[in-house]
C-alpha cells in the first residue's frame, strides 16, 4: 500500500511546533514544489529544521518517537555543512531532515548558503516559523532567482574533461586485470555523472542560463531530452568483460559529443589531444 505522506506530515508538524529546539521549520523538495501530487508520483517528504543544537537531532532518535517506529536512520553527510538525517519509517515512509543552525546561511562558507538559497528558490511551505523560516528562506530564494545560474567556468570544463580521461584509461587498465565489477562502477559511476553535467551545461545553453537542471541528475527524465536519456541507456550494458568495454567506448563517444558541444556554445577550450590521446590508448590496450 503507498504511504500516506499527509499523516505523516502531520505528525512531524506537530513534532516540531512542541519541540524547544526546533525553532523554525519548512518542507522542502517535491512536496513543496507540488511534484508530489501528480499522478504516479511517490516522492518522500523532505523537511529543513532550524534548530539551536542541530548535531543533538542529528545523533539522536529519542526525539523523533511521536512519530512512530523507526526502521533505519542515517546521517547523510555528503554536502559539507548540509547534513541530513534520512529516516525510514513505519509504511516505508522515507523522510528527510536537513537539520541545519539557525544561523546556517550567515556562517557558513559560501557554498553552504548557495544551496540554502537553490533550495529555497525551488519552493518550501513552512510548518513552523521563527529563526530564518519564513523571512530569511523568502530573501535567499530571492536571491538565488535574482542571479542567473553561473556559466560553467573554464577551470569546471578542464577538470571534468580530465577526471573523465583519467577514468577511461583507469576502466580500460582495471578491465584488463580482471576486474570487472570495479571497472563498471567507474563506468556507470563518475563517468556518467560526467556525462549528466555536460548535459545540463548543454541545456542551460540552449534554453537559457536559468533553466532547472536541478543536481546530480534528478528529474533527468523532465529536461535532459529523449536523445541524451536514449544514448545514455545505450551504453549501460550487461555485467561482463566485454559488455563494459562496449559501455565504455560507448560513454566516451557520448562524452566527447557534448563536449564538443559544450565548448562551442559556451566559448570553452576543449581538451582534443587528451581526448584524442586518452582514445587512442584504450581502443588498443589489451
Amino acid at each position: 500500500m503507498p504511504t500516506n505522506y499527509r499523516d505523516v506530515l502531520d505528525q512531524f508538524s506537530a513534532l516540531v511546533q512542541d519541540h524547544e529546539a526546533v525553532v523554525g521549520a519548512a518542507v522542502i523538495g517535491s512536496r513543496a514544489q507540488g511534484r508530489a501530487d501528480r499522478p504516479g508520483q511517490a516522492a518522500d517528504l523532505d523537511l529543513a529544521l532550524f534548530a539551536a543544537q542541530p548535531e543533538e537531532l542529528l545523533s539522536e532518535n529519542g526525539w523523533l518517537a511521536p512519530v512512530g517506529r523507526i526502521w533505519a536512520s542515517a546521517v547523510d553527510r555528503t554536502l559539507p555543512g548540509l547534513p541530513v538525517k534520512r529516516l525510514l519509517l513505519d509504511d516505508a515512509a522515507e523522510v528527510d531532515l536537513l537539520i541545519v543552525a539557525p544561523d546556517a546561511a550567515d556562517q557558513s562558507p559560501p557554498g553552504v548558503r548557495a544551496v540554502l538559497a537553490d533550495i529555497a528558490r525551488r519552493g518550501f511551505k513552512p510548518v513552523k516559523s521563527g529563526g530564518p523560516v519564513p523571512d530569511g528562506l523568502a530573501e535567499l530564494a530571492a536571491e538565488a532567482k535574482a542571479s542567473a545560474r553561473p556559466r560553467p567556468s573554464q577551470d569546471q570544463f578542464s577538470d571534468l574533461a580530465a577526471q573523465f580521461w583519467i577514468n577511461a584509461v583507469r576502466t580500460a587498465r582495471r578491465l584488463g586485470r580482471g576486474e570487472v565489477w570495479s571497472a563498471k562502477r567507474i563506468v556507470d559511476g563518475p563517468m556518467k555523472d560526467a556525462l549528466v553535467e555536460l548535459q545540463a551545461w548543454v541545456v542551460r545553453a540552449r534554453k537559457g542560463g536559468d533553466t532547472d537542471t536541478f543536481w546530480k541528475g534528478r528529474h533527468l527524465e523532465e529536461w535532459a531530452g529523449d536523445r541524451f536519456r536514449r544514448d545514455l541507456g545505450a551504453s549501460c550494458g550487461g555485467y561482463s568483460a566485454e559488455a563494459v568495454r562496449r559501455d565504455l567506448t560507448e560513454t566516451m563517444d557520448q562524452f566527447r559529443l557534448l563536449a564538443i558541444e559544450a565548448a562551442s556554445r559556451w566559448s570553452l577550450d576543449y581538451a582534443e589531444g587528451l581526448d584524442r590521446r586518452a582514445t587512442v590508448w584504450v581502443r588498443t590496450w589489451d
